[in-house]
């Protein structure tokens, strides 16, 4: 019998079988064990890992399931098949860019379920491959294209390079950048899409962009070998470079290099070259965008030629145009010198050419970088030189005149012309030698010399100019005349042509000569003629070369002196002259004797007497006189003495000057010198009683070592013999002024500046002021008055001042110098930072302001005293530094004065402005604590400098502030710790806390209504209890005091200005609403009645709250 079931999957049976009968059933028989097919898989889910290229899938347990078989099935058929025992598989071979269809199934022994639901699992892209790059150079366009890849719907492509990176996203198998940069090498990637899974990169393709342009293309052009260098700046990504120079008219010249430079050998010369630079690689190549002109070497001069003007002995040189030249350089080159010459047109003088020299002549074309060679030489001739160092020799018996001169270089033969000044007529000579001689020169004629050197048809200039004089001609038509007073001789003549002087000569006999000279008159008086002898007069012209010959002589016979000699005496500022002499013999004693004087301005005076002397009056100073004594009234008889020569007294000098010399404290007096003077005495007398002399026989006299500031009266007398004039006119004589005395220097050290100062001088209208330092320089002011300011001092320098006083005339020496430096200002301003006060001291960091003035120090300077006890005081400073700041400790309660000096070599400065300062102030002394559990008050005394006071909590940190007052006490409520502390403070810093002792904490406080009474049985003191309903509002109470029949209460608040309050209360509470929040107030309250007022409560202190918001 065959019996079927629908069982459920994936379960185990035991099947038995057992009969049945309408009365009984069998034993069942023997088990049989079966299994059903396993259920199929159930929540089937597919897994893709893109990087890996692995594909996985998972599913829930199936009933009865041993094993499970899952398959992926791609679209071209092919299929990866997995068995596992669990519920998930995965395969590591899936292919790239494929779709898989998963089933699983379940199986068991031999059974195998149905498959389950598919599931699909998307693969990644393949990678793309076969990436090909190219460059469009033109458009400056990068392409890249790859093969298409399985499973994409779209590509990333990716450039990295050139400073950063550049994507774009394409869904075909090209793509395009245009905004690579040049000289770049790009690395390009291409990463395929699709929507489930990001595929992996391709390979990376490298690209190189096209080159940079090259930039700061110049040249360098070598002139002499026509060599050019180009440079330029390197460019990105570029293998080599071409340098390019081509012309308008198609000339071009190349060169190549893969450095960032080439040369050019050869270029034609004077030509316009337009140069650029080509940069190449294996892309592209690319020209630079601007574009260097060059101008290559101008072409050598061409058809050079000279023509000499020989009159300017210079030289015009020309030639032919040269390609490319701006301007010609012309050279001619010599043994003896060069001379050169510039222009831009074709023609060229040379000028100052050397005489008698050989030439060699080149043209050099020039732009304006270049110059080219030097054209082919051309020699040519300078005019000869003009003889030098004519010299002539006159003969001045012949008048014949010999000229020579020095030898020329280069000349053939020499002309040589003498022309008289007068205009006559020319002499001339043509000679090869140095000498040449003219004959018969006309007398008294002045004539001009030149010679001319000639080379060839080129004469030299003119020698310098000669001048000869010839002998002076004859004297003619001498006449003469007897002064039979003076026994002289008066000789004239006609002036000689070429005369600068002439010697009149008498001789007589063998024994007696005479003379004189005159140099521009045609008179001359021969003096001192003897008596009674024949004279033979000639005269001769004469020059600075030579003499004439003698005239033609004339004959004079002077008279006989047959009376014997005759002596006279001046008489000094009488104005006479007396005469004596001897009787004749033989002669009647009535004769009269005539004394006849003649002066030196030929004016007579006379006397006559019969006796043996007679008196001259009238005579005057300055006059020498000639006297002679007749008995007869002809002078030129026999009958007189021989002449007497005596001269009178000199005149008062005039014209008295007196010219000071200040330099060297001297005075030169001059005056109008005397005929007569054999030697002068000058007198000074100063105006302070010093008196000056000299004595001279000249026109002036120097007096030496005269006082300065003075005025002096000088006058000069002159001397002959025993006579002295009468004294000159007074001349004054005011010196310069002495030097000022009384310098002092005062230096303003913020304009660097010094103000000079020094005594007055009574004759000084100016006054100069100096400043000079170390080194020589100097500084000068100028003044009126008696001081002076000399800016523009260089601060740390010493200088030496002194002034100079001057009267407009003469300066006076300068002043004694005065040493003083131009010290450094003090700094402007002091700060200090204050430190912390420890173990109490406080550390002081002062600082100030940098001084500009080299090699400054400074020095700090505090003075004070201790705790405000003038007894106490104390003077410290730092060591000199350059730095601009120095720390000094203070005790606390210290006050003090800081300053700050700077120095250099040149000085000190004044202090700087004071700082009045004071250290933070001492812990305060005698803190006393006292007070209930509820309330306590803390006293102590003063702190010096302190200005308030504060008490914290020193049980937390940071500290709380308890309360804070300027006073000398505090109250306190609520207390609940024994760590008090207390601290005096002012605008310099907090003192050290000092601990506050016997502190009495509050713990829960009870109401204690009682109240103590007084002894005197008055109203005793309520106790106070204050109760804080809300942030701002207070419950007040105190205990009830007998015979009180009300109460006050004051409402003192901390910390600001306000008065206390009093409130008087019928009562023992009340509720306070109006107080203001986050304040401290403290409380207070005592009985009264009609007769007394009791004692205050111990004050309670309560800090409200924010309060509510408005």
């Amino acid at each position: 019998m065959l019996l079927s079931a629908a069982l459920p999957c994936g379960q185990n049976y035991s099947v038995t079988v057992q009969g049945q009968g309408s009365e009984c059933d069998s034993i069942p028989s023997s088990p049989a064990f079966l299994k059903t097919t396993p259920c199929v898989p159930r929540d089937v889910t597919t897994y893709v890992q893109c990087e890996f290229n692995m594909g996985s899938v998972s599913w829930g347990p199936s009933d009865g399931a041993e094993t499970y078989v899952a398959v992926a099935t791609g679209l071209d058929g092919h299929t990866h098949q997995c068995l596992t025992n669990t519920t998930s598989c995965t395969w590591e071979d899936l292919h790239c860019g494929e779709e898989y269809t998963v089933v699983v199934r379940a199986k068991v022994d031999n059974c195998t379920s149905l498959p389950s639901n598919s599931s699909v699992i998307h693969m990644d892209p393949c990678v793309p491959r076969n990436l090909v790059t190219s460059v469009n150079c033109d458009m400056k366009i990068v392409s890249l294209s790859w093969d298409a890849s399985n499973g994409t719907n779209l590509y990333m492509v990716s450039a990295e390079g050139g400073y950063g990176s550049i994507g774009l996203t394409t869904n075909v198998t090209t793509a395009y950048f245009s905004e690579f940069i040049c000289g770049q090498n790009y690395s390009l990637t291409v990463t395929p899409h699709n929507q489930h899974c990001p595929g992996h990169p391709s390979a990376p393709a490298s690209i190189q962009t096209w080159p940079c342009p090259p930039a700061g293309v110049s040249t360098m052009q070598d002139c002499l070998s026509s060599i050019v260098m180009v440079t330029w700046q390197p460019s990105n990504g570029t293998d080599y470079y071409t340098a390019t120079m081509q012309t308008d008219s198609g000339i071009s010249n190349v060169c190549m290099s893969d450095s960032n430079k080439c040369s050019v050998p050869g270029l034609n010369c004077g030509h316009n070259f337009s140069v650029s630079v080509t940069a190449s690689n294996q892309q592209c190549n690319v020209t630079s965008s601007l574009t260097t002109s060059l101008q290559s070497v101008p072409c050598v001069p061409t058809n050079v030629s000279a023509v000499m003007d020989c009159a300017n002995n210079t030289a015009v040189v020309s030639w032919s145009a040269s390609l490319g030249a701006v301007q010609y350089s012309v050279t001619a080159y010599s043994s003896h010198s060069n001379a050169s010459c510039q222009t831009s047109d074709l023609t060229c003088n040379l000028d100052n050419l050397t005489c008698g020299s050989r030439y060699s002549v080149q043209v050099v074309a020039m732009d304006d970088n270049c110059s080219s060679i030097p054209s082919q030489a051309l020699v040519f001739s300078s005019a000869a030189c003009p003889p030098q160092n004519l010299s002539s020799q006159v003969n001045c018996l012949s008048n014949d005149v010999t000229i020579s001169w020095d030898a020329t270089r280069e000349a053939e033969y020499f002309l040589v012309s003498v022309t008289p000044e007068n205009g006559g007529s020319s002499e001339s000579c043509n000679t090869t030698n140095t000498a040449c001689s003219i004959s018969n020169l006309t007398c008294g004629n002045t004539f001009t010399v030149e010679v001319t050197s000639v080379r060839g048809d080129c004469r030299s200039q003119h020698s310098q100019t000669h001048s000869i004089m010839a002998a002076p001609c004859q004297p003619q038509g001498i006449r003469g005349n007897l002064d039979c007073v003076t026994n002289s001789a008066w000789i004239s003549w006609d002036a000689a042509p070429g005369a600068d002087s002439y010697t009149v000569s008498a001789v007589g006999g063998e024994d007696y000569t005479a003379n004189c000279t005159t140099s521009t008159n045609t008179t001359c008086e021969v003096e001192g003629l003897a008596c009674g002898v024949l004279y033979n007069f000639s005269v001769v012209a004469k020059n600075s070369e030579c003499e004439s010959q003698p005239s033609a002589t004339i004959e004079l016979q002077t008279a006989p002196c047959s009376l014997s000699g005759i002596t006279a005496f001046p008489q000094c500022h009488n104005s006479s002259i007396l005469v004596v002499w001897d009787l004749m013999e033989g002669r009647e004693g009535n004769t009269v004797y005539t004394a006849t004087a003649e002066a030196s301005d030929h004016t007579y005076l006379s006397c006559n007497n019969t006796g043996t002397s007679c008196s001259l009056h009238g005579a005057r100073c300055d006059l020498h006189y000639t006297i002679i004594v007749a008995a007869s009234s002809d002078q030129c008889s026999s009958l007189r003495s021989p002449p007497y020569r005596i001269s009178m007294e000199p005149c008062p000098p005039r014209d008295v000057m007196v010219n000071a010399s200040c330099e060297d404290h001297s005075a030169l007096v001059s005056w109008t010198s005397s005929p007569v003077a054999e030697t002068y005495h000058v007198v000074a007398m100063g105006a302070d009683g010093h008196v000056h002399t000299c004595n001279t026989t000249s026109s002036n006299c120097s007096l030496s070592e005269i006082h300065c500031d003075q005025q002096y009266t000088v006058f000069v007398t002159a001397s002959h013999e025993n006579c002295s004039s009468k004294a000159s006119q007074n001349a004054t004589l005011n010196t310069g002024p002495c030097q000022p005395d009384g310098v002092s220097v005062t230096f303003h050290c913020n304009n660097q500046s010094a103000l000079l100062s020094w005594m007055r001088r009574d004759n000084a209208v100016d006054y100069y002021g100096c400043a000079q330092a170390e080194n020589g320089d100097m500084l000068y002011c100028h003044s009126t008055n008696p001081t002076c300011i000399i800016e523009g001092l260089d601060c740390g320098t010493v200088y030496n001042f002194s002034v100079q006083a001057s009267d407009g005339t003469c300066n006076s020496s300068f002043s004694d110098p005065l040493q003083s430096g131009a010290a450094p200002c003090p700094p402007d301003a002091i700060q200090v930072q204050l430190m912390p006060m420890q173990t109490e001291i406080q550390v002081m960091h002062f600082s100030w302001t940098q001084i500009t003035c080299r090699d400054t120090e400074y020095i700090l300077k505090l003075t004070g005293s201790l705790l405000g006890d003038s007894q106490a005081q104390f003077d410290l400073s730092s060591y000199w530094t350059n730095r601009t700041y120095f720390e000094i400790p203070l005790p606390c309660g210290s006050s003090y004065v800081a300053t700050v000096e700077s120095r250099n070599a040149a000085g000190t400065s004044d202090p700087s402005v004071p700082l009045n300062k004071t250290t933070a102030p001492c812990p305060p002394s005698g803190v006393v604590y006292s007070g209930n559990r509820s309330f306590a008050t803390v006293s102590w005394n003063a702190s010096v400098f302190a200005t308030t006071y504060t008490v914290y909590d020193n049980r937390v940190s940071p500290e709380a502030q308890l309360c804070s007052t300027a006073g000398l006490s505090c109250s306190l409520s609520n207390i609940t710790t024994t760590n008090l502390v207390i601290t005096a403070s002012n605008a310099a810093g907090e003192s050290e806390a000092k601990s506050i002792t016997n502190v009495i904490t509050q713990g829960r406080r009870r109401r204690d209504l009682s109240e103590k009474m007084p002894d005197n049985g008055g109203l005793s003191a309520p106790v106070l209890d204050v109760t804080q309903a809300m942030s701002t509002v207070i419950f007040v109470e105190w205990s009830q005091v007998d015979t009180a029949s009300h109460y006050s209460l004051i409402i003192r608040p901390q910390g600001s200005s306000h008065e206390p309050q009093e409130l008087m209360v019928f009562g023992e509470s009340i509720i306070l609403t109006d107080l203001s929040p986050n304040s401290t107030y403290c409380f207070s309250v005592s009985a009264r009645n009609a007769a007394i007022r009791g004692p205050e409560s111990e004050p309670v202190c309560v800090q409200t709250g924010q309060g509510l918001p408005q």
